[in-house]
């Protein structure tokens, strides 16, 4: 959630309301482009975060021997992919 205008918005929102702002000046534009960074900033730390969390799920999976294929399927990826994720992190404390 964030505060703009005085009332609480979705992250989507806020894009919306973004994207929406009219080119009127050099200014604006630079507020409108720092905004944006901010957002990609945030959204991406949201993936490595989920990655994160995706990987020690896996992880526990695999404890309880239950096979990649079936894993990887549940993802929608292939079992490739999935071994390949989890060599490229190696087990990580979260």
């Amino acid at each position: 959630m964030k505060i703009v205008d005085g009332r609480e918005r979705q992250i989507g929102e806020v894009a919306m309301d973004v994207v929406g702002l009219q080119e009127e000046s050099e200014q604006d534009d630079l507020e409108k482009v720092k905004i944006l960074t901010q957002m990609m900033r945030e959204h991406q730390q949201s993936v490595v975060r989920l990655g994160k969390i995706r990987r020690k799920t896996i992880r526990k999976l695999r404890v309880k021997r239950v096979p990649y294929r079936q894993i990887a399927d549940s993802c929608g990826v292939t079992d490739q992919a999935l071994f390949a994720d989890l060599r490229k992190h190696p087990e990580e404390n979260e």
